[in-house]
């Protein structure tokens, strides 16, 4: 007996020797900080006086899961370690005790992926951590000071195995939540209860674990006011103040993936406000219930002083369950309920993406927003109305920047029985410049109106939506800003006073589905290669399945009236003038670089004088050819061509019961080359134009005229 008794104590003494080595030694650290990476322990010093027995002083572990970064740091730390299970690979601790327990908890931006599931691996059970003297923890920005008392559970088996928290629970007293200098929560105290079933990580990652939790949190305590002051730009300003009066009780009950009856939140938050001298003191408050088949929501926000308007919410959520991932078109439609508003906010920028999936619609700057809205299972119903009296607006339609002051409506009406929400938008006045040339106004306008339709889903909206963009008699204040987009060296506008007016219908990213532009042009100047016109002109162009990403814009069917047409050389044309009609059969823009024109187009014109004179001046031709200019109106027809800096027309044909006419003529550079023929029964003359020189074709011209190479191939456009 005796030398069992000397054995025990030799093992014991041995016991004693290693385990004191193993704790104040770096054999400790190295043994356990094996993947520093996703778990560090260290320590001042340590003792083990028994087996399995263990006190380490100035703890702290430090550990990463996914993108969560953990820490917990104790003064002391003692426990006891069952040394039997060892043998079946499982590292059990029934309990530990730690004092002056403190911690943080952080989401990083590098993630730490788990590693492949496998067997084998160890099983870690620590059956109650506990400690009497919690004095806070971090969370993000959120510092948490108090003087509490916790206890924590877990199971979990290494290489992927499954994850238990046993039940655990905190009560903590003179509690005070901060962040940074600003106190949030003070002179609290909350009580929490937690655990989750046994489940592996492929069961339940991530927040999908709430659906094998329990937890229960009760909180009371004395909220931070809000004070706002109205700065020198005429915005609310708003900050945390020490005010008193207000109130936190939070009584939430979570088992198993729902809420339970009988949770609730009661927020009172002082309010202090100053407008200059005035001063005004008021509550908000928000009221949460949970009920045996939803959610109750009330929310009352006063209005600031000398502003009229408040914030009342009295909003229903169907159901207990908290759906995961959170998103908005999962919760709006289990909302119910009534908001009414009238608020002005300092920015009124979140509008714009509700409206439109594209960014094409932009509302900008502060503005009131007064609405009355009723909601049924996330449906706006009928009788619902938004207004907004001024907002800044901006819209990017066609390759133009359209911006004004604008004021919005917004309601819902009952069509065949079917709420569907309608939105208006109306600019009493406008300016448009080109996209990329924001300094320089295009069009000046007024009454531009958006008119936006759309089935009632809130979420939905922004992606259904059917747009009408409208205007009128906008004016170009400089035509000659148009010139950018022509080729000038053959095509100038010289002035003139222009309008223009749009139809469109766009869909929900700002495409022109269908739509009409108009133009009216009066005392238009223009420069022709070396002539010089002058006229009026009515432009009515059909732009449907216009590819705006391309810019590409579809001319068939563009109607062109010009009336009053005349040219500045007296000799050229004798001082007369004419109107023509145009009609675009198909006719094509592609405006991304390099710039063309394509169309073909039918044409009437008041006699053929015009085209004559842009081959050559009408004292020149021979007198019975210039007869020919006043022998009545003729129907023409022929293929436009603008690309490269030049204009190109060809297989132009017309005629009446008294001649005929066919031409080509190519304009670059100020410089003319083309053919022309005229014919009157039996005569026919042929004109050969090449810049200055021209030469005249008597003598077979029908043949020679037809000898000559198209310079459009007539297959095109």
């Amino acid at each position: 007996m005796r030398r069992v008794a000397i054995g025990l104590l030799a093992v014991l003494a041995v016991y004693l020797v290693a385990g004191n080595v193993f704790l104040n030694t770096g054999i400790g650290p190295w043994a356990i900080n094996r993947k520093p990476e996703r778990f560090t322990l260290q320590w001042s010093h340590g003792l083990t006086w028994w087996p399995g027995q263990v006190a380490l002083w100035k703890v702290e572990a430090r550990g990463q899961v996914r993108r969560v970064q953990w820490s917990a740091r104790a003064d002391h730390a003692r426990g006891r370690i069952a040394l039997l299970p060892l043998f079946s690979r499982e590292l059990r601790m029934p309990s530990i005790a730690a004092d002056n327990v403190d911690g943080t908890v952080d989401r990083v931006d590098t993630e730490l992926a788990p590693p492949p599931a496998r067997d084998g691996g160890w099983t870690l059970r620590f059956d109650r951590i506990a400690t009497t003297s919690l004095t806070g923890w971090r969370i993000a920005q959120l510092s948490l000071a108090t003087r509490g008392e916790a206890s924590f559970g877990i199971i979990k088996q290494l290489r992927g195995g499954p994850l238990e928290v046993l039940p655990s629970q905190a009560k903590l007293a003179d509690l005070r939540i901060s962040q940074g200098e600003q106190v949030l929560l003070k002179d609290a105290r909350a009580e929490a209860t937690l655990a989750i079933a046994r489940h592996r990580r492929e069961e339940a990652p991530g927040l999908a674990r709430l659906k094998f939790t329990d937890a229960r949190v009760q909180l009371q305590g004395t909220p931070s006011g809000m004070g706002v002051d109205l700065d020198s730009s005429g915005q609310w300003r708003g900050r945390l103040a020490d005010l008193a009066g207000g109130t936190l009780a939070l009584d939430l009950h979570w088992r198993r993936g729902e809420f339970q009856p009988g949770g609730h939140l009661d927020l009172s938050l002082p309010l202090d406000a100053s407008r200059g001298a005035t001063h005004v003191s008021d509550q908000a408050r928000l009221r949460a219930q949970v009920n045996d088949a939803d959610i109750a929501v009330q929310l009352e926000l006063p209005a600031p002083p000398e502003s009229h308007g408040s914030v009342h919410a009295d909003l229903a959520v169907s159901g207990r369950q908290l759906i995961l991932p959170w998103q908005a078109n999962t919760l709006l439609p289990r909302v119910s309920g009534t908001v009414d508003l009238d608020w002005r906010f300092d920015s009124l920028s979140w509008l714009g993406p509700l409206l439109a999936r594209a960014p094409w619609l932009t509302l900008n700057g502060a503005g009131r927003v007064d609405a009355e809205l009723k909601v049924a299972g996330g449906r706006l119903q009928a009788g619902s109305k938004v207004e907004i009296p001024d907002v800044q607006l901006s819209a990017l339609l066609a390759g133009h920047q359209f911006r004004g002051q604008a004021r919005a409506l917004g309601r819902i009406d009952e069509v065949d029985g079917t709420p569907r929400a309608r939105v208006e938008l109306v600019l009493p006045s406008y300016e448009a410049t080109a996209a990329q040339a924001a300094d320089q106004v295009l069009v000046q306008g007024k009454d531009l109106r958006i008119d936006m339709d759309a089935p009632d889903t809130l979420h939905s909206f922004r992606d259904s939506a059917q747009v009408r963009v409208r205007f009128a008699d906008a004016s170009v204040p400089d035509l000659r800003t148009i010139n950018a987009w022509l080729p000038t060296a053959t095509l100038e506008l010289k002035g003139g006073r222009t309008s223009v007016g749009v139809d469109l219908e766009l869909d929900a990213t700002g495409g022109i589905e269908r739509g009409r532009i108009g133009i009216k042009g009066r005392a238009t100047r223009i420069r022709l290669g070396e002539i010089a016109l002058a006229g009026d002109f009515d432009l009515d162009a059909d732009l449907d399945n216009t590819d705006l990403a391309k810019r590409h814009f579809n001319l068939d069917g563009t109607r062109l009236a010009l009336r009053n047409v005349s040219m500045a050389d007296a000799d050229r044309a004798a001082g007369e003038k004419w109107w023509a009609r145009m009609l675009l059969k198909r006719g094509r823009i592609d405006a991304a670089a390099p710039f063309s024109v394509n169309a073909n187009v039918n044409l009437e014109m008041q006699d053929v004088g015009l085209l004559m004179a842009l081959f050559m001046r009408h004292k020149e031709y021979p007198g019975w050819a210039i007869k020919l200019a006043d022998k009545g109106n003729l129907q023409a027809s022929g293929l436009l061509r603008a690309a490269q800096g030049a204009i190109i027309i060809d297989h132009i044909e017309a005629s009446n019961d008294r001649f005929d006419v066919k031409a080509r003529l190519h304009l670059a550079n100020k410089r003319a080359k083309g053919d022309l023929l005229l014919g009157w029964h039996a005569l026919a003359l042929g004109l050969e134009v090449d810049g200055q020189q021209h030469k005249v074709h008597l003598l077979k011209s029908r043949q020679w005229y037809a000898s000559r190479p198209p310079l459009i191939d007539k297959s095109m456009p």
